[in-house]
């Protein structure tokens, strides 16, 4: 396994947590974001054609960025996060400081946008996601990874959560499908990624072409 998912620096921000219980809240987190990487990287590759231009929103301390581009070496990343002061862009990845809710981007701009763990923490996830459709180019995809409310077993599973992840507020699946569709996205899906305790989704639409 890449080293990059093993790292304290990349799950530090989202266990900020110190003290007797530390060590559980470590390796939850561990798991959560290993799960999610691998869920979105994995979809990602599905589609028949490398994107040329991706957009990560949310992008946190960059280690998913630099998986993305590890793995879609030609493709030109912009990673966007409301505080990146101290991410440097490197040769296909540019940093950017801003908020998903006024993208600081050129409309019909990007073939793929991904948010990993991000949505939860978007003070207005409609204008965020009409954001987003904003800036995709026509037939552009989006890949979204996050903890969604279901049932009364992932009200009580995302309330541990809480705890691990780094605050936030958490909506369902219902809600989030009507702002897609409010925004114009088609093939919309959001299925609940397999062995996670009915809490981790993967979430994806398409701008029409």
């Amino acid at each position: 396994m890449n080293d990059i998912f093993r790292s304290e620096v990349i799950i530090i921000e989202f266990v900020p947590f110190i003290g007797i219980f530390r060590d559980t809240k470590y390796k939850i987190g561990v798991n959560i974001l290993r799960t999610i990487h691998y869920a979105v990287l994995n979809e990602m590759s599905c589609s028949q054609t490398i994107p040329q231009t991706i957009l990560d929103v949310g992008c946190g301390n960059g280690a998913f960025t630099q998986a993305v581009s590890a793995k879609f070496p030609l493709s030109t990343i912009t990673a966007i996060d409301t505080s990146i002061s101290q991410l440097v862009s490197s040769a296909n990845i540019t940093f950017m400081k801003g908020s998903v809710e006024q993208l600081p981007l050129v409309s019909e701009s990007f073939d793929l946008v991904i948010a990993v763990l991000s949505l939860h923490h978007w003070k207005e996830k409609n204008k965020g996601i009409n954001e987003i459709y904003r800036v995709l180019k026509k037939g552009g995809r989006l890949i979204i990874g996050d903890p969604l409310l279901e049932d009364w077993m992932s009200h009580y599973i995302l309330g541990v959560l809480m705890q691990v992840l780094d605050g936030g507020s958490f909506t369902d699946k219902k809600r989030v499908s009507e702002y897609l569709n409010m925004a114009g996205f088609e093939d919309i899906s959001i299925r609940l990624i397999p062995n996670t305790m009915k809490s981790l989704y993967l979430i994806t639409a398409k701008k029409a072409i």
